[in-house]
């Protein structure tokens, strides 16, 4: 990806009076609303709540085009009628299209448990919330990429919502410059500020690893401007939405907490909102949106 140089008026609006914006109050209101839905199993009737909700909020907060990207999943004979939410901001000057995504569903343990009290503070509401964050700040300044903010639904599930909107994007002949995607990114590691940024190395498709390994470690210099967090740069190891888009060849990030291995309240009722760092997440943030800023070419 070719970095934009900055213009002159880029450099009326610097990159730290934008991640001075980032507000942690917003963060645990908009956690707050999503836990208390009683769950996001994507088979249940609270996800359709949930995605309705979401939308109205972007609508609220984005000055861009918000939409539902809808489809259907059949899954053991049952179709599932889905929705994705999509944020989509015009650029100015550019064709190439940068997604931030993270998907809105939540799960118990057993995934077969669709009605079971699913807060999903953590997982995911936590990088939701971060998504929603963005789209409000950077919906009211020009920049020169196309950005999307997408929510997926049905990750838990196997990426349905990421498979489905990967095809409609390839469909419609939309080019696809980079994804990164925040999956559980409230919840630290004890003791420690780190945050895990994955690259893509010999999965699917190769072509596109060097790609992904050089914004990784842009990632990890943006976190040293601009943070005080920790990162950890690895290779794509989980499951989450980057895993459609990089089967297709493009160049995805990951971004998470080490969840899995590190939070004890993993798909459990005890993923509550209670449990989250909000300063933590608030850097994750701060990080996902300078990167944007970054890479549009604004100042620091």
């Amino acid at each position: 990806m070719q970095k934009i140089e900055e213009s002159e008026e880029a450099e009326e609006l610097p990159i730290s009076s934008v991640i001075d914006q980032v507000n942690y109050t917003k963060l645990r209101k908009w956690i707050d609303v999503l836990s208390s839905f009683h769950t996001r199993h994507t088979k249940s009737g609270y996800i359709e709540d949930a995605a309705y909700w979401l939308k109205d909020e972007l609508q609220g907060i984005c000055k861009a085009t918000v939409y539902f990207n809808n489809f259907t999943q059949t899954d053991q004979g049952t179709d599932y009628h889905l929705k994705n939410i999509v944020c989509d901001k015009k650029g100015l000057e550019s064709d190439d299209l940068i997604i931030i995504s993270a998907h809105y569903d939540s799960r118990m343990q057993d995934i077969n448990n669709t009605n079971g009290r699913a807060p999903g503070a953590d997982d995911n509401a936590s990088s939701v919330s971060a998504i929603l964050e963005l789209a409000r700040i950077l919906s009211q300044i020009d920049l020169k990429n196309n950005i999307q903010f997408v929510l997926f639904s049905g990750e838990e599930q196997g990426q349905w919502g990421s498979k489905n909107y990967v095809k409609y994007l390839l469909d419609n002949n939309r080019k696809i410059d980079l994804q990164i995607n925040a999956d559980m990114i409230g919840y630290p590691p004890q003791g420690s500020n780190k945050v895990n940024l994955e690259y893509d190395w010999g999965n699917k498709v190769t072509t596109n690893d060097m790609s992904s390994y050089i914004v990784g470690i842009f990632m990890k210099q943006i976190a040293l401007e601009y943070t005080k967090l920790n990162t950890t740069l690895t290779v794509l190891s989980g499951n989450s939405d980057y895993r459609p888009f990089e089967a297709y060849g493009y160049t995805v990030i990951g971004v998470h907490d080490g969840g899995v291995e590190q939070n004890p309240n993993y798909h459990s009722t005890s993923d509550t909102p209670d449990t989250l760092d909000l300063k933590y997440l608030s850097s994750i943030t701060t990080l996902l949106l300078a990167t944007i800023l970054e890479l549009d070419g604004l100042s620091p």
